[in-house]
This record gives C-alpha cells, sequence and structure tokens, in this order.
C-alpha cells in the first residue's frame, strides 16, 4: 500500500494527459448541440497551457509539493527530464521516506518498511511515460482516437467531455472548459501491485511558469479517499546533474544481483 501511495502521489503530479484512463458511457438523453472537433479541444487546450513551442522547450522540471492524506501531511518532491527519467521522494511521518524512479534503464521503487524491487509492466511503463504524460502537445502519439461525447458540467466549469482511445486500447474521458480550453478533469486508472484502481484527477490553481501554464492544486480521488496536492514550487529547465536519477544503494545492491 506505501508502494500505492508513491505512485498516486506522483500520477497526480503528472497525469495530464494520461492514456490509462478509466472508460466511461455517454450520458442517456443527454442535450445535443453541435460540437467542436477533438483536435480542435486539445489545439485550444495546447494554447491555454502556453502552445507548442514553450512545451518543447521543456526540458525537465522540479515539482516540489504537499499532500493530505488519512490525516497526514505527506511531502513529495519529483524530479522529470526528457525523455523518460524519473526520480521522486515522498516523506511520510513515522515512516521514512518513500522513494521511487526510472534511470532510463530500470524502474524501482524504495520503501524502508518493505525495502526495495523493482517495478514491471503497467507500473513501470507509467513510471516510464512521466515525463511525456505532462506534454499535452504529443496526444497524437498517445491516443489512436479521440471524439467529443457531449458536454458535462465539472468542477462548475461547463466541460467538453472528449473520449479518448489509447494505443493499448484502454479507453476514457478527459473533461476540458468550453470558456479556457484548461483541462478541468482526468478519470483513470492507476496500475498499481494490487491491480488497477480507479482514480479522479482534478486539477486548479493554474498559474504560469515561465512560458507555460501549470494547476498548482491537484485533488486526487483513489479506494473512497481524497488527497488534495498543492504545490509549493515548480520550475522548468533547471541545472540537473545525472546522479539525480540514480536509484538509491539498495536498489542498486538489487540491481547488481
Amino acid at each position: 500500500m506505501k508502494r500505492t501511495l508513491t505512485f498516486t502521489c506522483l500520477m497526480a503530479l503528472l497525469a495530464i494527459g494520461s492514456p490509462a484512463l478509466l472508460a466511461q458511457d455517454k450520458p442517456a438523453g443527454a442535450a445535443k448541440e453541435a460540437l467542436p472537433s477533438a483536435e480542435s479541444i486539445f489545439d485550444k487546450s495546447i494554447e491555454a497551457t502556453g502552445g507548442k513551442d514553450a512545451s518543447k522547450k521543456m526540458k525537465n522540471a522540479v515539482l516540489k509539493g504537499s499532500m493530505e492524506m488519512m490525516g497526514m501531511l505527506v511531502e513529495l518532491t519529483a524530479y522529470i527530464a526528457e525523455p523518460n527519467l524519473v526520480f521522486s521522494e515522498t516523506s511520510i511521518p513515522e515512516m521514512g521516506k518513500v522513494q521511487q524512479g526510472f534511470d532510463g534503464k530500470n524502474a524501482w521503487s524504495y520503501n524502508p518498511m518493505m525495502g526495495p524491487s523493482l517495478l514491471q509492466g503497467k507500473e513501470a511503463d507509467a513510471i516510464k511515460n512521466s515525463f511525456s504524460n505532462v506534454l499535452v502537445t504529443d496526444w497524437k502519439t498517445k491516443f489512436s482516437k479521440a471524439e467529443t461525447i457531449g458536454v458535462e458540467t465539472a468542477e462548475g466549469e461547463e466541460c467538453y467531455k472528449v473520449a479518448v482511445t489509447a494505443k493499448d486500447g484502454t479507453q476514457g474521458v478527459n473533461f476540458f472548459s468550453k470558456k479556457s480550453g484548461l483541462l478541468i478533469r482526468t478519470d483513470a486508472t492507476a496500475a498499481t501491485e494490487m491491480g488497477e484502481m480507479a482514480v479522479q484527477i482534478i486539477f486548479k490553481d493554474y498559474r504560469k511558469v515561465g512560458d507555460l501554464v501549470i494547476p498548482f492544486q491537484v485533488i486526487t480521488s483513489t479506494g473512497g479517499m481524497s488527497m488534495p496536492m498543492t504545490y509549493s514550487e515548480i520550475k522548468i529547465n533547471v541545472d540537473l546533474p545525472e546522479s539525480t536519477f540514480e536509484p538509491p544503494p539498495e536498489v542498486k545492491a538489487l540491481l547488481n544481483k
């Protein structure tokens, strides 16, 4: 379960455009209206978050924040860099630091209570895709199909619902504000050691960071729990030494066996 916590935190940080989405049906009897194409909705969202050029210029990011969970305040720092490097560290009261990452070859996790482990399958893929999932501009490489299926209010905003089919066949829906074009909500499934779990992610408090516009509050709901994440700091294109993405000694020992 502690490893699941780390994954959920990282997913909350990086879930924009994630292809692992939960299938949803069109509401029966929904009022019909002329709907824009999914491509035009994505294009508007890309412009609302800074545009294609700004996204392409992002080479790395550092994100720091805190999440409330089960009465605890969990502190998290995550580093991501192109093409797929990731290192996240979650400080959990009375437990210590839980770490997770991908160093270009291996996806791994270290939990002081459970020890080191190497991630495989969907868990590993989710970590490896963290950097690319931040960029909305490459949505066509994530999805084999995208279709506007209706309008629905989400978090007080009238939104277009865009149903997508990922390259692996997974289907789902994203909610984009009709007014601003920003992504308001994503319904997703998280691959964990306990199997796939339904996750709903709400994005709020969009702010400008450099030339990009990024949500500073992300509320993740899964397993009957709501976990609000608030970012204290987000930086892009900073100097990161290669050692940033090295796994801890416990994981290196496991890799050397």
